[in-house]
């Protein structure tokens, strides 16, 4: 177990910004210490350590007071991991967005300019996306993540005990692996709100729709279920581990988006067969063909496959963060 001063410090400096962490920790730990050297003699060590903390008050407000600033959309708590996400997400997302559409285009074979103006409004389409998402989620994760946990938990300014205080954490899933899990639901939402569908011609060769109509008719569910995961993602990013109403909400994305694919797979109504650009797989006696039953089959297998893991994953690190 950390000392009591070891968790009121956590508690302040993780709420500002990480240049004034070291200078104000070590400021914290000398008051600290001088407060408690000042007791009456004959006191109790950790009831003087207790004592302390509380003259100095709760670490939310302590947090305040060091920050002389109110509150604003993206807290300096969480303001440097959101920068930081936001760049990462703006740096690949809309990059890969406008590849898509260049290569659609090329496709389609459609004239220079509308190429290059599908192209720039798919990155900007893009990036207002990733900005808006990723905003919303770090917000979200202001305003009902640590701060409102310790007030819920610990007390108002005038009520709380030190004891309460949690242990310092480190985080359960790397930056890495959080901006890796948002680029990738970021990039998938943008792909499905983007307008149109692949199709045209390229040198005599019909480029027909992968997807079904009934497929593309249910993207909008699909679209809502990958913003969910998103949302629990950048959450997750911000706060550095899986909860369970995280957990929970990225289960419901997840079957959002998966549950309708399975069931368009199951009833063979996923891929258009007539329309897939297969034609240059055939040999000379245009003898090739898709395996319609395997290819559906293996389509289930690995959407039910990667949700399953994907579920029970978030809730073992739910489980495991409490």
């Amino acid at each position: 177990m950390s000392s009591l001063t070891d968790r009121y410090v956590h508690a302040v400096t993780s709420q500002l910004p990480e240049a004034q962490r070291a200078d104000i920790a070590e400021e914290l730990r000398g008051t600290i210490e001088d407060t408690v050297a000042a007791s009456p003699e004959g006191m109790d060590p950790a009831e003087a350590e207790r004592q302390a903390l509380l003259e100095l008050g709760h670490p939310i407000a302590l947090a305040d007071n060091y920050r002389g600033e109110g509150r604003s959309l993206i807290g300096p708590r969480l303001y440097p991991a959101w920068l930081r996400t936001l760049k990462a997400l703006l740096m690949w997302v809309p990059a890969l967005v406008g590849v898509i559409m260049l290569i659609v285009g090329v496709i389609d074979q459609d004239p220079p300019l509308e190429v290059l103006g599908s192209v720039v409004s798919g990155i900007f389409y893009a990036a207002i996306m990733v900005a808006f998402w990723v905003t919303l989620g770090f917000a979200i994760a202001e305003r009902t993540g640590g701060e409102a946990e310790v007030l819920e938990v610990f007390g108002g300014p005038d009520d709380w005990d030190p004891a309460g205080l949690p242990e310092p954490q480190r985080r359960q899933v790397s930056w890495g692996d959080g901006i890796l899990s948002v680029v990738v639901n970021a990039f998938l939402l943008t792909i499905l709100l983007l307008p149109g569908r692949l199709g045209g011609d390229l040198e005599g060769f019909a480029w027909g729709q992968i997807f079904t109509d009934t497929a593309y008719s249910l993207r909008w569910v699909l679209a809502v279920g990958m913003a969910v995961s998103l949302l629990a993602s950048v959450f997750v990013l911000a706060r550095g581990r899986w909860t369970w109403p995280t957990a929970l909400a990225n289960a419901a994305g997840t079957v959002l988006f998966v549950g309708p694919l399975v069931w368009l797979a199951a009833r063979d109504d996923l891929y258009a067969w007539h329309t897939l650009p297969t034609a240059w797989l055939n040999d000379s006696d245009g003898t090739f063909q898709v395996n319609e039953q395997s290819t559906l089959a293996v389509t289930i297998v690995v959407l039910l496959a990667i949700a399953l893991w994907e579920t029970w994953d978030t809730f073992y690190k739910a489980s495991r963060a409490h």
